[in-house]
């Protein structure tokens, strides 16, 4: 059943179509004049407005101008005794989708209706399919116009439609998990299966059976056979996250199942082969691990075939309204956002990134209260925790100055906090303290030749001795 308006100043002719069309199975509102047509279409939503060109007020041509601007536009037919082609070629370019010329029969009416109702359930269908596979995707977390984003969004189009194995590198929160899903999503595996094997949430003896599986009887509790994701994601991807924590053991196994994508279950010596394109993901420095020995280096060279390093959400600030309002579009769509509280969202430092972006508006939205009218419902900066207004509040030097401040420490300080946010990158560095990368380069320069200086210089002290001697 639809929704349909139908305007027309001749009390038989709308009595016998709103009959026609309730016939046909849709509810149907009278209105006898353009100004009565609009306030019904402001209290509630029509899937099609039938309409006469000639009506009291203003014409029906003006009327589908007006509509043009409604959020939910329907779709409108126009009636006219006027069988001019002028007519009916101005009715659709401004936006009619059909049009009758009186007289007509009913069935003819029904017909183009019929046409259009079935047009439109298309086009809702194909929207809540795309909705569908946005959210099975995970992009709503990956939303961003910023320069770090786009440059990881042109990674993500030129690397998905290979089968190459993608390291995604990042922060806890980042988003990591729904960009593996975005890949796969928008390779040729599609419409193979996606498994996800979160190697830090499972001990080794566990982790070794839900990747290879194992047979009946290989282990103590080994009651039965069991597949593994190896076996489960053919035809499709394997998406490894946290594999910087996989145990060396598992390691060498995995190691070779990559370069050949061929493994034994646990418990049997059987080579199973399979087509498995691999993704991993990790928050792990994996050059650090491997100078510590927990990563095995020929491992990181076999997973480190095509990095993508998602940025921190400190790092692209510029996304976060666009972040904030997506969130709240998906989780609460009722409630908006105060410009003030997206500008102290702005200047948070967010250590747990959007996962912590993400809470911090569903306390918000809790704190509100959707419950209220529409209106009322928006997140101010009341609403938001304390202490991002502290993070937001001004610089002021007066609680430095103390005895033993040395304004070279305070420098070296911040440079090295900069680096660590920018996990070492100078040139990430440089931008959050404001300054060229250049410059930044002559600061630790001159930093290391400060604290060289500050070692005692053992040959001039004996050279300056022997001096003093003779």
């Amino acid at each position: 059943m639809r929704n349909i308006l139908l305007v027309d100043d001749e009390p038989k002719l709308g009595k016998m179509l709103q009959a026609a069309l309730h016939a046909a199975g849709h509810a149907v509102e009278r209105a006898l004049s353009v100004g009565e047509a609009e306030k019904k279409l402001s209290a509630q939503t029509f899937d099609v407005v039938l309409t006469d060109l000639k009506l009291p007020d203003v014409s029906g041509m003006e009327l589908i101008k007006r509509l043009r601007d409604l959020p939910n536009r329907p779709d409108v037919i126009m009636m006219t005794a006027f069988a001019s082609a002028e007519t009916a070629v101005e009715a659709m370019r401004l936006g009619a989708a059909d049009y009758l010329i009186k007289p007509f029969s009913i069935d003819e009416l029904r017909i183009k209706v019929a046409q259009l109702v079935a047009r439109r359930a298309l086009q809702e269908q194909n929207g809540n399919l795309q909705a569908q596979l946005e959210r099975v995707q995970g992009m709503d977390s990956l939303v961003g116009t910023s320069a770090r984003m786009r440059e990881v969004f042109e990674q993500v189009a030129q690397v998905a439609a290979t089968d190459a194995t993608v390291l995604i590198l990042g922060e806890s929160g980042t988003g990591k998990t729904a960009l593996a899903r975005a890949i796969h999503h928008q390779s040729k595996r599609r419409h193979g299966p996606l498994c996800e094997v979160h190697c830090a949430a499972l001990p080794q003896n566990l982790l070794e059976s839900e990747l290879f599986g194992h047979e009946r009887g290989a282990f103590t509790g080994a009651l039965e056979q069991r597949i593994g994701h190896l076996e489960k994601a053919n035809g499709g991807t394997l998406f490894l996250d946290e594999i910087g924590d996989v145990p060396p053991a598992i390691q060498v196994k995995l190691l070779r199942f990559i370069q050949d994508r061929e493994f034994h279950r646990v418990g049997s010596s059987q080579l199973r082969k399979v087509d498995v394109r691999i993704l991993c993901a990790s928050n792990r420095d994996l050059t650090q691990a491997v100078k510590d020995g927990a990563l095995r280096e020929d491992f990181f060279y076999r997973i480190h075939v095509f990095p993508i390093h998602l940025p921190a959400l400190r790092q692209r600030s510029d996304d976060i309204p666009k972040l904030a309002y997506d969130i709240l579009r998906r989780r609460h769509p009722l409630l908006s956002i105060t410009p003030e509280a997206v500008e102290l969202l702005q200047h948070y430092p967010w250590p747990g990134n959007i996962r912590e972006l993400e809470n911090i508006l569903e306390r918000a939205a809790i704190l509100v209260g959707t419950h209220r009218p529409l209106g009322e419902n928006v997140i101010g900066k009341e609403h938001l925790p304390r202490f991002l207004a502290d993070s937001a509040a001004p610089f002021t030097p007066s609680g430095l100055l103390h005895p033993g401040f040395s304004i070279d420490k305070l420098e070296q300080d911040v440079i090295q906090e900069a680096l660590a946010r920018a996990s070492g990158n100078k040139t990430e560095a440089a931008k959050l303290l404001g300054i060229t990368r250049r410059r930044l380069y002559s600061r630790l320069k001159s930093q290391e030749q400060s604290d060289e200086g500050d070692e005692p210089d053992k040959e001039k002290d004996i050279t300056t001795k022997g001096k003093g001697v003779s």
